[in-house]
């Protein structure tokens, strides 16, 4: 069930909410164009949990030259769950897909 809010509180999860996708659009618009890294990323989310809850599969599937079916078997082959976040990596999960973007 979900928890009773005022209207002031239900307004600022939905700017907090906005924000969020905003944010994460950006991202990924800016590693579409190559003017972000995937290493620039994993730094970002080190200090920012908004990026640092983003699923990986959008952010890699958000890479040049990566569509649906590549970044499905390249997480498959890492194996790295699609539900998975960028904050959920582990170490070896993170260090192979930083090798294979670079």
């Amino acid at each position: 069930m979900l928890p009773e809010m005022t209207e002031e509180q239900r307004s600022a999860a939905l700017a907090r909410a906005r924000e969020a996708r905003r944010l994460r659009a950006e991202i990924k618009h800016l590693l579409k164009t190559g003017s972000l890294t995937f290493a620039e990323v994993l730094d970002r989310a080190d200090e920012d949990d908004l990026i640092a809850g983003t699923k990986i599969q959008a952010i890699v599937v958000s890479m040049p030259h990566m569509g649906k079916v590549t970044t499905k078997r390249l997480l498959e082959e890492i194996g790295v769950a699609d539900n998975r976040t960028i904050r959920g990596l582990g170490t070896k999960q993170r260090s192979a897909l930083l090798e294979y973007f670079s």
